[in-house]
């Protein structure tokens, strides 16, 4: 099966095309997006392509069996006709160009906040509860449109199968918003105690997956059961609970987009502010039913018990000063070569970093220069996975890197070459001569003590 993803570089794509690189009915996979993916994978072919451009997205689709249509703007704050042009126009581009391709399948994440985000609904919310008009927020608003003209455009096209993914937040690693690096400081705002709609994002990519191999048409609500108040989860979890007053929410939003520009939050609208406030129960008891879908956190609180367990608060920063220092003995004196280096001059290494103290590293290799970076390279052609807590016992002394690059605990995903100049990088760098090694065997020493 041939597919392509609309918004795969995102925090949902990147979970979707991760599980059908490893899945053998998937023979060929496209990225449909502005930015490259973070997923390695022979089947994987990056389509730089905007869902505005309606010609782009005809011919990133050409003989594909499937799409499935992510891209979509969420909590930033753009101007009207971009936010507009990118969910709506966007959106209705994807599926005529997949109409025009003659793909037979399309998978929507359409959203909760279709219904609108406000008071009043029965409880539960179940898919045919009708939609409540929500024109203030423009999120829920571009969703609702897509959703109304997608009725039509269904009916119009009886021999493609449609499945509407309806979840609701998306808690997990990837959360690339100020709400996301809010709770990655472990910390829930908490709007007159009104209960939070949220899933594991995981949950939600396994959902989209029965979807497509059921051949699945309608809409499917996907929640995690038992929504509580942040209050109630912050305590379950060992998070802070702040409710800011709603006069500093709004200056802070207003304030925003100034913010962005010093890459200190992103911009948000103001009216995510009210609609946090919002009594919003919603249930998934059809997805369970219809998709077989079984989530591994079934509840409110085991999603943000999860997401404390695996989604690291900050980079521990015996890590940081140790990278940091390494960084600087490459610039003071740069040639030096790690074995096998020439092999993987441009290589572009991920190092994830999970649990307590861990968080993404980017690290360079250019013709002898070395940089490192907090962020992801995209696209990376190597991905290293290792606990956090398994580098700092490298970095003390304790054991060396090279054993666990045998026994899995550092796993290596690209080019080979890469995972070797990684170990050499851990394991031999502070031992090297002069100004190279100087400041790591000093950080070294102090972690070690």
């Amino acid at each position: 099966m041939r597919i392509a993803v609309t918004g795969g570089s995102g925090e949902l794509g990147t979970h979707v095309l991760r599980r059908l690189a490893a899945d053998d009915t998937a023979t060929e996979l496209r990225c449909v997006d502005i930015r490259p993916p973070l997923v390695l994978s022979p089947k994987l072919r990056f389509v730089h392509a905007d869902v505005r451009d309606r010609a782009a997205l005809e011919r990133a689709f050409d003989g594909c069996d499937a799409v499935l249509h992510f891209a979509f703007i969420v909590t930033r704050k753009l101007p009207r006709d971009i936010f507009w042009g990118i969910n709506v126009d966007g959106s209705k581009n994807a599926f005529e160009a997949a109409a025009a391709a003659g793909v037979k399948s399309v998978v929507y994440t359409s959203s909760v906040a279709q219904y609108g985000v406000v008071s009043g609904h029965p409880v539960p919310i179940v898919e045919d509860t009708p939609r409540r008009p929500q024109p203030e927020l423009p999120y829920a608003a571009t969703k609702q449109e897509v959703e109304v003209w997608l009725d039509g455009f269904e009916a119009a096209h009886p021999g493609m199968t449609i499945a509407r993914v309806r979840p609701a937040l998306l808690v997990g690693e990837g959360m690339e918003h100020g709400l996301g690096r809010l709770w990655k400081r472990r910390t829930l705002l908490a709007p007159r105690g009104a209960p939070i709609p949220i899933v594991w994002d995981e949950d939600v990519a396994d959902a989209v997956l029965l979807a497509l191999k059921k051949g699945a048409r309608g809409a499917f609500n996907v929640v995690a059961d038992d929504q509580r108040p942040p209050g109630e989860l912050a305590r379950a979890c060992g998070m802070r609970a702040v409710e800011p007053p709603r006069a500093m929410g709004i200056a802070l939003a207003r304030l925003s987009p100034w913010l962005e520009k010093l890459d200190l939050l992103e911009a948000f609208d103001e009216q995510w502010l009210a609609a946090g406030e919002s009594t919003f129960v919603v249930s998934s008891e059809k997805a369970r039913r219809d998709l077989g879908w079984a989530p591994t956190c079934p509840t409110a609180i085991d999603v943000m018990k999860r997401f404390v367990e695996v989604v690291p608060a900050r980079l521990d920063r015996r890590i940081d000063v140790f990278l940091r220092a390494v960084a600087l003995a490459a610039r003071l004196r740069p040639g030096t070569r790690a074995p096998g280096e020439a092999t993987c001059a441009g290589s572009r290494l991920w190092l994830r970093l999970t649990g307590d103290g861990g968080g993404d590293v980017g690290i360079l290799w250019d013709a002898g220069k070395l940089t490192v970076t907090r962020k992801p390279p995209r696209p990376p052609t190597a991905i290293a996975t290792m606990p956090a807590k398994l580098l700092l016992d490298v970095l003390a002394g304790r054991t060396r890197l090279a054993t666990h690059l045998l026994t899995g605990r550092l796993h290596v995903e690209g080019e080979p070459a890469a995972g070797k100049a990684l170990v050499w990088l851990i394991d031999d760098f502070p031992g090297q001569a002069g100004v190279q090694g100087l400041a790591a065997r000093a950080v070294s020493r102090w972690m070690a003590a």
